[in-house]
């Protein structure tokens, strides 16, 4: 029974997907799942178990797939020195802390200020009742009342506020009682001056004074923690869900179509006559059934699923959508998947930054967490692996190709937000990179229907940072719309269909190209390519 969710989760996004997970089969072990939570009993969400089934290792892959273990940021902006900043848990209760002090130094001059005028008046009142007889007589042979304001100042070395006071005072403030009260005000008066004084001199004082105040607050305005602070090392373990004993361990080959779709074929599997739109493929890496794939997204994420938890690639659909079979969100789209294996992954972004890290760190990578550090409005616009030695080109939107050495790029970690991998034009983006395997050709496509095939050769290898050269000839206003590097026979392309230019027509249709050289003008497609890869088999 499930009685607490993450901050923001609700039980239906959770019942969604458990359905999206059963659907798929991805959770062994989930017999049936229901929502039970109404205004009388609160939160409930009831899930049971199959029999022979371990339900706290049920529960860790739970923890894993849905959002009941769930990680959000926080954006803790505040103004320091008058400018916003990002800042940590500690700056941001060390700038919380001067802010307060801050306000207890103003606040506590302003008090002593106003007690320093306040005292200055009182003294006058006692000044004039102590010779009230006289300031009588000065007062009544006055003319008028800036006559006998100027007589006091002078006789009894008075300011004009203290004047305007005793002028001001009625006939009860001539009472002995009152004589004693103003006393009384003035010792105290004295003594508060005396108290904000020490509190300025004393900036321990100030921090106690901050300490008493943030403990009445907790006082007066804290509630129950309803949640709990742990260190990393104290966090549960759960088991993982083993695989199913039906599942043998054997190779297999997962492929990534071109439509998006995720499928897993046997090594060596019966090939299809006609292919279909989902047997374009834009990446397949050879693993096991037993093994874990990761997939890098669109957003920088790795996402991890059991190869044998895949659907099979060899039936009509070629496998399942990228939101069934890793879980991306809306928007988000796949770039390559990885297994285990001693090459590097490559990731490139929109804006030009390139990064290089290892397969263990990617493998590492768990929960969805990023491998690269996005600026605002950035992208992953291509990721794959590369092979040691080899070089990697990176493509333009305004027809700069970049060819350079992989090993150009440093390894880094997955916190780092890379380094400058192709300097870019104004109103320029990357389009595609790609590893240079052999004599791999490179094919453009422009956004009026146009292609061309250069000759990987064509492009001298430069250093990392460059703005490239220029591949193709484009029209005015025109651009490179997507590319591929690979061979250039076998190839298969997603035309537009004749009614929509952006919809796809099921039917790939094979790409016969002939390379030429670079910097030519592209030859024109009969309609728009949307997509070039190589078939399923």
């Amino acid at each position: 029974m499930v009685n607490e969710l993450p901050y923001l989760v609700g039980p239906e996004r959770v019942i969604g997907k458990l359905k999206e997970l059963n659907e798929a089969g991805k959770v062994a072990g989930i017999a049936d799942f229901k929502n039970l939570s109404d205004r009388h009993t609160g939160l409930r969400l009831q899930i049971m178990v199959k029999p022979g089934h371990n339900p706290q290792a049920v529960l860790g892959e739970l923890y894993r797939l849905t959002p009941m273990e769930e990680s959000f940021g926080i954006n803790n902006v505040v103004l320091v020195d008058g400018e916003p900043r990002t800042v940590g848990l500690y700056d941001l209760c060390r700038h919380y802390i001067d802010h307060r002090l801050e306000i207890v130094v103003r606040r506590t001059r302003f008090r002593r200020e106003r007690a320093e005028e306040r005292l200055h008046v009182v003294a006058g009142l006692l000044v004039a009742l102590e010779a009230i007889d006289e300031v009588v007589v000065i007062i009544r042979g006055s003319e008028d009342t800036a006559t006998a304001r100027d007589a006091l100042m002078e006789r009894f070395s008075l300011s004009r506020i203290q004047t305007d006071h005793i002028l001001d005072m009625p006939l009860k403030r001539l009472t002995a009682l009152e004589v004693r009260r103003l006393e009384e005000e003035q010792a105290e008066l004295e003594s508060a001056i005396a108290g904000h004084t020490q509190l300025l001199d004393s900036e321990k004082r100030q921090r106690t004074l901050v300490l008493a105040e943030l403990g009445e607050a907790v006082e007066q305005f804290g509630r129950e923690r309803r949640t709990e602070i742990v260190h990393a090392d104290d966090l549960p373990v759960f088991e993982a869900v083993e695989v199913a004993d039906d599942v043998a361990d054997e190779p297999c080959v997962v492929t990534l179509s071109t439509s998006g779709h995720v499928g897993r074929l046997p090594a060596e599997g019966a090939k299809r006559a006609t292919p279909g739109r989902h047997d374009v493929l834009v990446a397949q890496v050879l693993t096991r059934t037993t093994a874990t794939v990761t997939a890098v997204t669109s957003d920088g994420r790795a996402l991890q699923a059991l190869s044998a938890e895949l659907a099979d690639g060899e039936g009509r659909t070629r496998g399942a959508g990228a939101a069934q079979a890793f879980g991306t969100n809306r928007g988000e789209m796949i770039h390559t998947v990885v297994a285990d294996g001693d090459e590097h992954l490559f990731v490139v972004t929109a804006q030009g930054s390139a990064k290089r890290l290892t397969l263990d760190e990617v493998r590492e990578t768990r929960g969805g967490k990023t491998l690269i550090k996005l600026k605002a409005g950035d992208r992953v616009a291509a990721a794959f692996t590369v092979p040691d030695g080899a070089d990697v080109v990176l493509v333009a939107s305004d027809g700069q190709v970049l060819r350079t050495a992989a090993e150009g790029i440093s390894v880094q970690g997955r916190g780092a937000a890379g380094v400058a991998g192709m300097k870019l034009r104004d109103g320029a983006k990357v389009v595609a990179a790609s590893a240079v395997i052999g004599d791999d050709a490179l094919i453009t496509v422009t956004d009026d229907a146009c292609v061309k095939a250069t000759p990987l050769s064509e492009l001298e290898s430069k250093g990392r940072g460059g703005v490239g050269v220029r591949v193709s000839r484009l029209a005015d206003g025109g651009s490179i719309a997507l590319a591929h590097v690979g061979p250039v026979i076998g190839l298969l392309s997603i035309m537009a269909s004749d009614t929509d230019p952006k919809k796809p027509d099921p039917a790939p249709v094979p790409l016969m190209l002939e390379a030429t050289k670079r910097d030519l003008v592209s030859a024109p497609s009969e309609r728009q390519i949307l997509a070039i890869g190589p078939a399923r088999w």
